[in-house]
């Protein structure tokens, strides 16, 4: 960044709080101060999910298969609209080109079964393998990701560049043996080249959004959830059987954690009524 001689480059995350976002927030810190940024990193746990004043609070029309993060990720495409940047560099792709090859044979597990989706769900899923598009080069789950992230992006003045996704490097990271890959390896070793600590390179509590998810479950979606019970469009549409709905709510007072489906319906609901 410094040999292309840009004046300022700016940086923008997501800290997940607690004892994880302690550590996350010292390797940020670490790498801002390496490679010369100006960060900005924005505490995801205080614009979870659902939450008061976001996009699905205020019913604002966007897209009912959007990111459960979309609050979050709207404040720091708002900072960096703010800030004047008219490109950012996204990590997105890299979870992807570090798995297994569809090639290497792997057993998935068998989902659990959701006893409130409706019979037109039942019968959608059933489905849902047929007449599919050609395989891509890149990693389908890459191109979901740019779907439900790249035009919020677009929307705030932003173009999104993804390296990771690059043609060259999938193929590349295709061919790659796959100790390269475990628990991406490669990319841990290029940090540790660069002459960053081991705690940098490979820490041993990684961070993740479950806290979050579960923060704007309780506090926000829970409350979504007893008004969708009243009235629903997916159960009058047939998607989800309403009684067995009404069940899952009265088990997640007492669950140690809010299923993550929940949040998915929630979603889709929320957002076909921003829409109507």
């Amino acid at each position: 960044m410094k040999s292309a001689r840009f004046p300022e480059v700016y940086s923008f995350g997501l800290l997940v709080g607690g004892s994880t976002g302690r550590q996350q927030s010292e390797r940020r810190r670490a790498l801002v101060e390496h490679c010369g940024l100006r960060d900005t990193a924005t505490p995801a746990m205080q614009h979870p999910p659902f939450c008061t004043g976001g996009v699905r609070d205020l019913c604002k029309p966007h897209d009912p298969t959007g990111a459960f993060y979309q609050e979050a990720f709207d404040v720091v495409r708002e900072q960096a609209a703010a800030r004047r940047c008219e490109i950012m560099f996204t990590g997105s792709g890299g979870d992807e080109i570090n798995a297994h090859h569809s090639g290497t044979q792997a057993e998935l597990p068998s989902p659990e079964p959701v006893p409130w989706l409706g019979d037109k769900a039942v019968r959608a899923l059933a489905e849902v393998n047929e007449h599919l598009a050609p395989i891509p080069v890149l990693p389908v789950p890459t191109l979901m990701a740019f779907g439900i992230h790249n035009p919020g992006f677009l929307r705030a003045g932003i173009w999104p560049v993804s390296p990771l996704a690059h043609p060259r490097i999938v193929r590349f990271m295709e061919q790659l043996p796959h100790e390269h890959k475990r628990g991406k390896a490669l990319f841990r070793e290029r940090i540790r080249r660069a002459g960053l600590p081991e705690w940098v390179a490979a820490p041993t509590e990684p961070e993740n959004f479950l806290a979050v998810l579960e923060k704007g479950l309780r506090s926000y979606g829970l409350p979504v959830l007893d008004d969708m019970l009243k009235e629903s469009i997916l159960v009058d549409l047939g998607y989800v059987e309403g009684k067995a709905l009404a069940k899952a709510r009265r088990n997640a007072d007492s669950a140690p954690v809010v299923p993550d489906l929940l949040c998915d319906v929630l979603a889709l609901e929320v957002g076909l009524r921003s829409l109507m």
